[in-house]
């Protein structure tokens, strides 16, 4: 795959993050031994929540409230990324989840995130149990900061996996036996996305990670110059990637059209066997619906979801905002259809907006053979059962609440609090 086959998004393939000023050990002592780190760290807060008052910026009480909203739950995930993630002492982080939100994450993900070095040994150890499929990547970094190498995958169906369904994974720049993941010099980070597609029924897997050579060996007391490293890291971080993801925004709603649904593509820094679709969307009242229309892709994995204005998916646990390939309904002709709309047309394959007229409509086609375009229309709300096949199911008010008590127990059991 070369990189002009990939789409960039809104910053172009040249951006990356201007490198700060590099801070000697003694200058970090000094600054957070005067407080000056933390109120560089504060500075950086602000800077951020200005953003969300931006003339550009989506200004309606219901973004501007999902906005700082966003903002508060993007400040402690940077803080997590930046204080609880040591690459002698790594540990998964769940990053994003279903309320530190940022990038479009899918909505039948369970993210694992660490950081490593690529000069040192690690062993994952783990159990499959019933999860539909994980994919392991090593990474440069966050795409948003401008880290766009990928650089080597594991998915789960390629592993060796005992028959009590526990596994073992090294990582490592040397070659070993077994399920061996490559540690490319550039290597910063390693994500786990874990696809969950029958909420009702599936268990996660689970997933530990210690570096070998570190195991029993404790850290150097900790250093004022480290903690100020640290809150520069975490204020950069929440700052750009804010600023960054409100581009990519901006750009879709700039450059969306009536009638047309952009086709999926691969992205720069994403993983290579996942295609994104993303496109924005606009309704004229809360009378009005979309539908889309697909062919079904030859994919393991496909979905489509509502992401908000910043960027973040809608409430997945509360509302029908996403769907999954084992979620959707075919019909017999062999398509699917997605009604988009701020009100419950009483269909099976109804995406809530929450009661946004404005969003973003993503899609993921994950090791497909295929990329079928799917096709969008504007209809009024009331002529949306008549526009659909005949034997399209009708589903009732209590088949919803059903529907969302499913969704709430699931999130429950997937990411419990404590």
């Amino acid at each position: 795959m070369t990189e002009e086959e990939r789409e960039v998004g809104g910053f172009g393939s040249e951006f990356k993050l201007a490198s700060p000023e590099a801070n000697t050990p003694e200058i970090d002592h000094e600054r957070l031994m005067t407080g000056q780190a933390w109120s560089d760290f504060c500075d950086r807060l602000k800077v951020a929540g200005e953003q969300l008052l931006a003339e550009s910026a989506p200004a309606s009480p219901l973004d501007r409230a999902e906005g700082f909203r966003y903002l508060a739950n993007l400040t402690q995930a940077g803080i997590r990324h930046s204080f609880t993630q040591d690459p002698l002492r790594p540990r998964f982080l769940r990053h994003p989840d279903s309320t530190s939100k940022y990038g479009a994450e899918n909505a039948d993900n369970v993210y694992h995130f660490a950081k490593i070095r690529s000069d040192r040994t690690y062993r994952i150890r783990g159990q499959r149990n019933s999860a539909f499929a994980f994919l392991l990547e090593t990474k440069q970094g966050y795409m948003q900061l401008g880290d766009m190498g990928n650089y080597a995958t594991l998915d789960s169906e390629q592993m060796e996996i005992e028959p009590d369904g526990s596994f073992e994974i090294i990582l490592s720049a040397r070659e070993h036996p077994g399920n061996w993941v490559a540690l490319d010099p550039n290597t910063t980070q390693l994500l786990i996305r874990q696809y969950l597609v029958d909420w009702e029924n599936e268990e996660a897997a689970r997933f530990e990670i210690w570096d070998v050579d570190a195991e029993g060996v404790s850290p150097e007391p900790l250093a004022p110059s480290s903690v100020a490293h640290q809150l520069d890291e975490a204020g950069r971080w929440i700052e750009t990637t804010l600023r960054m993801w409100n581009e990519w925004v901006l750009d879709y709603r700039q450059n969306r059209q009536d009638g047309v649904l952009a086709a999926a593509k691969l992205f720069a820094g994403g993983a290579d066997d996942i295609r994104y679709g993303n496109d924005a969307y606009r309704l004229r009242s809360l009378d009005e619906a979309l539908v889309i229309e697909a062919e079904v892709p030859d994919a393991r994995y496909w979905h489509f979801q509502l992401v908000d204005l910043w960027l973040c998916s809608n409430d997945y646990a509360n509302r029908q905002t996403s769907l999954n390939h084992r979620q959707l309904h075919i019909d017999e002709d062999g398509l699917v259809r997605v009604v988009i709309a701020a009100r419950d047309p009483g269909v099976p394959n109804w995406l809530d907006t929450g009661g946004h007229l404005e969003g973003i409509i993503q899609y993921r086609y994950i090791w497909t053979r295929n990329n079928p375009e799917p096709t969008i229309r504007a209809l009024p709300l009331d002529e949306v059962r008549g526009w659909l096949p005949d034997g399209h199911p009708r589903v009732s008010a209590e088949e919803r609440r059903q529907a969302v008590a499913r969704r709430q127990a699931h999130l429950r059991r997937r990411e419990p609090l404590c």
